[in-house]
């Protein structure tokens, strides 16, 4: 009976495993998706995926079966974030782009989503490695490809004169990120024990590190600044959490040594860190950068066996283990602290500190921050002016903000120089500029409280098998908080969704395991092994965390969340249909399509611009007229509606006076905009 008893509760166990797998393995998939669908960031490409994810989502918590509730420090991070969707929404109310804070709105709240799915699922060992493993799977699949370009332009082109990786995703800093965050798994993976059979130990671990290649020669190419300072912080997480230091340690430099090597060999390859329309020769030395990454990988692979293979048969005692882990701790944290002082000392100490933040300040640095090796050592960030831009904006409207998503509408308004930007390039006053310091105090404190959850006490469960890939996920985590500081990853949705994934199977897993102890501590004590006289153990929670009223009401709101993403996207396949069909000469087609777009985002002044533009072209300019006063009337803060009211006085009615002053609006939201400039002095001239 017994026996029978506990081949039901094992296979009970195993079904609950898979049923606990399902959330983080369709997460996994969405950031997969959103990786190679321009990183989620383009509108029209990333709401079907979302749409059907956050449908999903509302199926599965429809359905929960009985959980236990999650650490009180994650639930008080969804209840921040929660707030902030909230305060974000709400913004649309005042907003200066009404239409941009909807999206804006929209992305913040799948992301909570993604934060609860995953968060209200059990974590254990399965899980976890599956987590782990399968985003370093994503990451490792995103840097093939992404490398491809770079070695073979003629096949794969989408890097073919960037010398600067930036596909899938589409943009190089949050690619180099995804590098960055994959490779404390790598370490992790292939620093500890993967089998009970030596060879087959050996070989999982020389694949984890041989596949770390590609990930690590991308990240080199994407040229970030920003990169590597997060590798950095990643690093230096990582090691201070784990405690399988030395075999990690040395799986570094076993990865990281003919990287560096076969980067080193093609140093002179101008091609590979400089811009050329030169196929051919683009072609030839790519294939020999090829050569050298087939042989860096080839090394990686067989010297990772070698290091596995001893490290396998040699047992160490717990405290020398303890012992060397400490060591390495130092000298990785004390050699960068050590080499960083030398480095600074050679160079003129304090003094030259001081100068560098004053070229870093004033952005004079006179090395090169563009598209080649140079800019990884130049101090030209371009991140001040946008800083000040969002600064200047956040002192007209303190409290509220301009409304989440509007930041474009800020830079036109306060740029020093003519280029166009949509993100402030750090999230933090990004958030300061849109929402204000209420929506900073909610977006502060809800970050760091997913950082406290998912990193939780870290000297408990140090001799967890799984402690390993717990602290590369936890590393990951600390090195997305770390990079928004200076860059705009919260806007693309895969790298958002893998931080949430991150963050909510780390803290589900440590509190998950707490849970587990304390029902493996009551049964032992039931099954009468403990002394009679010892107290019962408190019986983790076995009734649903969310009862059915409240799972209904989650459902709900998801299946609207799933509504609110779908108006847009379909708003801007409309405007699309229209574009093709004015291009194809159906000028009346394209009309109804951009009205049927303005039906679908009502907030949008888009739809309104481009009816006015269609509606010239057939010669209705009075009606052209009336639909840009309804733009004017729903964003009275889009120079682009000045622009166009200015163009159809001028040219359709020939009334010059009133232009000038649409003119006039548009350069007080736009000063350097060219075109408006132009326009406004040609209609003074009249």
């Amino acid at each position: 009976m017994d026996h029978d008893a506990e081949q039901v509760n094992r296979r009970r166990g195993l079904g609950e495993s898979a049923r606990d797998l399902v959330p983080p393995v369709v997460t996994l998939v969405v950031a997969g998706l959103f990786s190679f669908l321009s990183g989620g960031y383009i509108l029209v490409r990333s709401s079907p995926v979302a749409i059907v994810y956050l449908l999903l989502a509302a199926v599965w918590l429809w359905f929960m079966r009985p959980s236990r509730r999650p650490p009180l420090l994650y639930l008080c991070a969804l209840a921040a974030l929660g707030l902030f969707v909230v305060w974000s929404g709400l913004s649309v109310l005042w907003s200066i782009g009404p239409d941009l804070s909807w999206v804006s709105f929209n992305l913040a709240a799948f992301y909570l989503a993604v934060a609860v799915v995953v968060g209200l699922t059990p974590v254990r060992r399965l899980p976890l490695r599956v987590v782990a493993f399968g985003f370093f799977a994503v990451a490792v699949a995103v840097g093939i490809y992404a490398i491809l370009g770079k070695v073979l332009p003629d096949v794969v082109t989408h890097a073919r004169l960037d010398p600067r990786l930036k596909d899938p995703i589409g943009y190089y800093n949050v690619l180099a990120l995804m590098m960055v965050m994959a490779v404390p798994v790598a370490l992790a993976g292939a620093g500890t024990s993967r089998s009970r059979v030596l060879w087959q130990s050996a070989l999982l671990r020389a694949l984890i590190a041989a596949a770390t290649v590609p990930v690590a020669l991308t990240f080199f190419f994407t040229l970030s600044r920003g990169g590597w300072l997060a590798l950095t912080a990643v690093l230096a997480v990582f090691f201070v959490l784990t405690r399988e230091r030395l075999a990690s340690f040395v799986t570094l430099v076993v990865i990281g040594a003919p990287v560096a090597f076969a980067v080193w060999r093609v140093r002179h390859l101008e091609t590979l860190f400089q811009r050329s329309d030169d196929l051919a020769l683009r072609i030839s030395e790519g294939h020999a950068l090829l050569v050298w990454a087939l042989i860096a990988l080839a090394v990686v692979f067989v010297v990772q066996a070698i290091v596995a293979a001893v490290h396998e048969s040699v047992r160490w005692p717990e405290r020398a283990s303890t012992a060397v882990g400490a060591v390495v701790l130092v000298v990785v944290l004390g050699g960068g602290i050590v080499g960083s002082w030398w480095y600074v000392d050679a160079q003129g100490g304090t003094a030259w500190i001081k100068d560098r933040v004053d070229v870093f300040m004033s952005d004079s640095d006179q090395r090169t921050a563009e598209a080649s090796l140079g800019r990884l050592v130049s101090l030209n960030a371009y991140r001040l002016p946008m800083w000040r831009e969002a600064w200047q904006q956040w002192q007209h409207a303190r409290v509220t903000g301009v409304g989440a998503g509007t930041f474009t509408h800020t830079h036109y308004r306060f740029r020093e120089v003519a280029n166009v930007v949509r993100h402030a390039h750090s999230q933090w006053f990004n958030v300061l500029s849109e929402l204000g310091v209420v929506g900073l105090a909610l977006y502060v404190p809800a970050m760091l409280l997913f950082l406290a959850a998912a990193i939780g006490n870290p000297l408990r469960y140090r001799g967890d098998p799984g402690r390993a890939l717990l602290a590369a996920l936890q590393a990951g985590v600390a090195g997305f908080l770390v990079h928004i500081t200076w860059d705009w990853d919260w806007d693309m949705a895969a790298i958002g969704t893998v931080f949430f994934l991150l963050a909510g199977t780390c803290a589900s897993y440590v509190h998950t395991r707490a849970q587990d102890e304390r029902a493996e501590e009551a049964r032992t004590w039931a099954s009468g092994e403990e002394a009679s006289a010892t107290p019962a153990p408190a019986l983790p929670e076995c009734r649903p965390f969310l009862p059915l009223p409240a799972r209904t009401a989650g459902s709900v709101l998801l299946v609207l969340l799933a509504v609110s993403w779908t108006f847009p996207y379909l708003a801007v396949r409309a405007e699309n249909q229209a574009l093709t069909a004015a291009a194809d000469g159906d000028v009346a087609a394209a009309v109804a399509d951009v009205q049927r777009a303005a039906r679908y985002n009502p907030l949008s002044a888009r739809s309104l611009i481009l009816q006015a533009q269609f509606l010239q072209q057939l010669g209705r300019n009075r009606e052209a007229l009336a639909v840009l006063q309804e733009a004017q009337a729903l964003q009275p803060d889009n120079y682009e509606v000045y622009l166009e009211l200015g163009l159809l006085y001028a040219r359709a009615f020939q009334q010059f006076d009133k232009a000038a002053v649409a003119f006039g609006h548009g350069l007080a939201l736009n000063p350097l905009d060219r075109e408006l400039n132009e326009e406004f002095k040609a209609a003074l001239a009249n």
